[in-house]
């Protein structure tokens, strides 16, 4: 698939994009974000940028909890519906070209965009750029750790989603926030085996509650950060 096809294969897909979700990863990966990484960050009345928006699940919450929202996706479609849905203001823009000045929003959220990018390690920087200094950036993205497990249900034809995938380690995503000027970081994750095995769900969410530990080893990593002010950025 060519990195063109790849950029619009969200809008494609259409109606398929919540059937290839999985409820209970989408599940964890709310609580991950709001209830875990996000507990003392205040949403109300505050300007919050979603990265990669999907087709709302993250949205609606953050629209819940008072946020005043603005949303970034690469499909067109998906943006123009979330948007209507809403209310919420929307912009069909790539998450490593954000189209805002910098120190834009009080509170940055992205989950599961960046390793469908091309370059995920740029999509971190420009969510650092725009986070207002003494704002909050958040995301969530699978752990490389675990991509042969994904090569392999691709090679089997397990894997029903056949987007890009550019998967990078917690280490990684962590140097590049660092980079953007974050500081008092919290990394947590989910998963520590694949969820698709049902029966093994309620395991796997009570071992969630020692992601402290246990994320580096986990399939989907979250990181929350805070940007410093007068902070000379890498280039």
């Amino acid at each position: 698939m060519s990195n063109t096809a790849d950029l619009n294969y969200f809008d494609n897909i259409g109606e398929l994009f919540d059937v290839y979700m999985n409820e209970y990863d989408v599940e964890r990966r709310l609580h991950l974000v709001f209830s875990v990484l996000l507990k003392y960050t205040v949403i109300k009345n505050n300007q919050v940028l979603e990265v990669g928006s999907g087709t709302g699940r993250f949205s609606q919450r953050i629209v819940e909890l008072g946020g005043q929202l603005t949303i970034v996706d690469i499909g067109k479609n998906l943006v123009e519906a979330v948007r209507s849905r809403l209310g919420c203001r929307g912009v069909a823009a790539d998450a490593c070209q954000l189209p805002f000045e910098d120190n834009s929003f009080d509170l940055v959220i992205s989950s599961e965009c960046i390793e469908h990018t091309l370059t995920p390690c740029k999509a971190i920087r420009e969510m650092c750029r725009v986070c207002k200094p003494g704002g909050t950036v958040c995301l969530t993205t699978p752990n490389k750790l675990w991509y042969p497990a994904l090569w392999l249900s691709q090679v089997l034809k397990i894997r029903k989603f056949a987007g890009m995938e550019n998967w990078i380690f917690p280490g990684t995503a962590l140097s590049e926030m660092v980079c953007g000027g974050m500081n008092q970081f919290m990394v947590r994750g989910c998963h520590l085996w694949p969820f698709q095995l049902r029966f093994t769900q309620p395991l796997l969410r009570r071992l969630d509650s020692y992601s402290r530990r246990l994320y580096p080893m986990m399939i989907n990593f979250g990181i929350v950060g805070q940007k410093k002010t007068g902070l000379n950025i890498c280039p």
